[in-house]
């Protein structure tokens, strides 16, 4: 296998990149003067570094940030933190924020469940969902919002979660609630602009 066909493999690994698109990734790279390669490259090797995933919420924040292993959200006395957002990524966690209507804490999730998946738990933080909610449950969480694209997935994401929080939400009376639908039917979080996502948390169910 040459670069090329191994450097298309590579692309095709990232999130929503077929194989034209991975090549015309790799045929970009390729018209790029050396400088602009050795960039990419330092920054690469930067990346890992000097970003850290947050001990409580589990997003990813630079460590030049923080003087704790916790991020500026989770270690902001002024955040609600009765309240706890669960969302499947990072971005959609950034794309919440950008609408500055809500004031609580997150979790991210790092992925989604798949429809008819015989291994959900292996596709998402299953352990510290649950070791996160069952904490803050002792200290007074009292609703958690899922927050998850509106399309199969998403939806499939969401129950399945709501299912496995269920025995501690019961236990310590925990309202469970799901963005409303300001989202439209196969909209993913990500992509949703700040207007629809305030209407969709202000409309949760």
């Amino acid at each position: 296998m040459n670069s090329i066909n191994k450097l298309t493999e590579l692309f095709q690994r990232f999130p929503g990149i077929g194989p034209r698109q991975s090549k015309r990734f790799v045929y970009f790279l390729l018209s790029q003067n050396q400088s602009y390669i050795q960039e990419l490259i330092r920054e690469l090797e930067v990346l890992k570094q000097d970003i850290v995933m947050c001990d409580s919420c589990f997003r990813f924040f630079s460590r030049n940030t923080s003087k704790s292993n916790l991020c500026s959200i989770c270690s902001n006395g002024n955040r609600d933190h009765n309240k706890l957002m669960i969302v499947s990524s990072d971005a959609d966690l950034e794309n919440v924020e950008r609408t500055s209507v809500y004031d609580g804490l997150y979790l991210v999730l790092g992925g989604t469940v798949p429809v008819l998946d015989k291994e959900p738990g292996k596709k998402i933080r299953v352990k510290g969902l649950t070791d996160t909610v069952s904490a803050r449950a002792q200290n007074g969480l009292s609703e958690i919002i899922l927050a998850m694209s509106a399309n199969t997935e998403g939806e499939n994401t969401g129950e399945y979660v709501e299912a496995v929080l269920k025995p501690i939400s019961e236990k310590f009376s925990i309202k469970i609630s799901h963005l409303g639908r300001g989202l439209s039917t196969g909209l993913e979080l990500e992509y949703s602009d700040s207007d629809t996502i305030a209407s969709a948390l202000k409309n949760r169910t």
